[in-house]
């Protein structure tokens, strides 16, 4: 517990004075030794980042900085690299409370036979509230500013959003069946989710998605309405597709099985959906781990997005996304951690670093997914993905002010030489994608806001948050216990 307490909210000192003593009042002045906007291929040595009603003013040299702007609120990180947050692009965030409970088992059988029977007991309001806050605890203290969640009860969800200070995209989610006591069927969850919307249209950091399960729990009917969803609230159709092999063979051949998509059309679930006009712009499409070259290339025409989560795939055995391939394409390639039940993590920065190996060695190339790429994966793409490119994802002038610290001062980033060398071979891209790790994300704004100081999560109390894992984990694990099978 002394170890949580360390974690909680605290409030950071204040400086003694600042030296930006210009002209121009802004409310905040972030000094970094290397800034990274992400948007393009440049890394600005020496810069920083002047924050504005939550939005993001000037990124200049520091020099500038601290002549043009006038604020007693300064931070100084000379060892550290500044850029944008990243965007967890899909998650079930309340499955964090379900982390661990079936592992090494394939999709079917960890869906099936532990999770569903499992959520079908627990999940509830609460349940969903409380497992949320956990996970954008662990988010934030990982460097996500923003998540794409695709769970149950989204008022939840959106509750713990506006409440903790983090940025989201939240589901409007369907599914054929009725889910515990959430709802008896597709139109009764489309009809909600468009309430739940409704009832937070003012809050500026929750955008939406129409969030349909797979094409093997969803009918061409429920597919259809969807879309029609979609185009009419012009948001991102979020859905789990491809993820496996047998989900695209048994759809071909109408083999009948539990992955088989419900259609009875004799075709991949990917071409089902281009028939019913779904394969666009606003399609998100999660996990794509069986493609066929004229898949790819209908993707890319069709300017849709690929969410490439390859722990959870790699775990599961489902497969590995043709990223290189993809991107080759010109596809919109961004990261997820799915969620912490398959993960086992939502640690943004490991998925970022392990999709660029992947790639590489997929394709046998050192050269594919090189490091800036994979960045923008995590961050910007997944932005573009979820249609908030305008307002997050880099450190762009006019964007609100989603932006971490990574810091270079752990001996697993050394050699980290000062500023003055970078030009001689320093990567801050490289370090921050091949060696860092998420407990080197020191500080966290979204909309100027700062969430995280100095690893000290200022939003959440961390003491709390493990009162109710706890419980709750002692409740999971004695209903678990009760859905073993005797031994023989």
């Amino acid at each position: 517990m002394d170890k949580l307490r360390s974690w909680c909210s605290s409030p950071a000192a204040p400086m003694a004075s600042s030296p930006c003593r210009g002209s121009e009042e802004v409310d905040e002045v972030v000094s970094a030794g290397w800034v990274i906007p992400v948007d393009t291929d440049a890394v600005l040595a020496d810069h920083s980042v002047a924050i504005r009603g939550g939005k993001i003013v000037g990124v200049l040299p520091t020099a500038d900085a601290i002549a043009k702007y006038k604020t007693n609120n300064y931070t100084s990180l000379p060892n550290s690299a500044l850029m944008p947050g990243f965007v967890n692009t899909h998650n079930h965030s309340p499955m964090v409370y379900l982390r661990g409970v079936s592992d090494d088992v394939n999709l079917r059988d960890w869906l099936e036979k532990t999770i569903w029977p499992l959520e079908f007991k627990f999940c509830g309001p609460e349940f969903v509230r409380d497992g949320c806050e956990l996970a954008v605890a662990e988010m934030i203290m990982g460097g996500t500013t923003t998540f794409n969640d695709m769970y149950w009860f989204p008022e939840s969800v959106c509750e713990v959003v506006k409440s903790s200070g983090i940025r989201a995209a939240v589901g409007i989610i369907a599914i054929e069946f009725p889910f515990g006591s959430y709802g008896t069927g597709p139109d009764d969850y489309l009809e909600k989710g468009q309430k739940t919307r409704e009832l937070f249209a003012g809050e500026s950091r929750i955008s939406w998605t129409v969030s349909l399960h797979a094409p093997y729990t969803c009918s061409d009917a429920t597919l259809a309405k969807g879309k029609e969803l979609s185009d009419k609230l012009n948001v991102p159709l979020h859905i789990h597709l491809h993820e496996t092999q047998a989900e695209v063979e048994d759809s071909i051949t109408q083999t009948a099985s539990m992955s088989k998509h419900m259609s009875e059309e004799k075709c991949s679930p990917l071409k089902n959906m281009k028939r019913l006009g779904m394969v666009n712009e606003r399609l998100v499409a999660v996990h794509m781990n069986w493609l066929t070259d004229e898949e790819i290339s209908d993707l890319a025409q069709a300017k849709s997005n690929v969410v490439h989560c390859p722990a959870s795939g790699l775990k599961l055995g489902s497969g590995m996304c043709r990223t290189a391939d993809l991107l080759q394409a010109g596809v919109n390639v961004a990261l997820g951690t799915d969620g912490a039940s398959s993960n086992n993590t939502l640690d943004m920065m490991a998925e970022m670093r392990l999709a660029a190996l992947l790639a590489k060695g997929v394709k046998k190339d050192s050269t594919v997914a090189p490091a800036m790429v994979a960045l923008r994966m995590a961050t910007l793409s997944g932005a573009k993905a979820l249609g908030i490119d305008s307002v997050t994802g880099s450190l762009s002038v006019g964007k609100e002010a989603d932006m971490i610290s990574v810091d270079f001062g752990s001996p697993s980033a050394w050699p980290a030489p000062t500023v003055t060398d970078s030009a001689k071979g320093f990567d801050a891209v490289t370090h921050i994608v091949y060696a860092s790790t998420r407990d080197q994300v020191s500080n966290v704004w979204v909309q100027g806001k700062c969430l995280m100081k100095d690893r000290k999560l200022l939003c959440m109390q961390v003491d709390e948050l493990w009162r109710k894992a706890q419980e709750w984990g002692a409740k999971i694990t004695e209903a678990k216990t009760g859905m073993a099978s005797p031994p023989s």
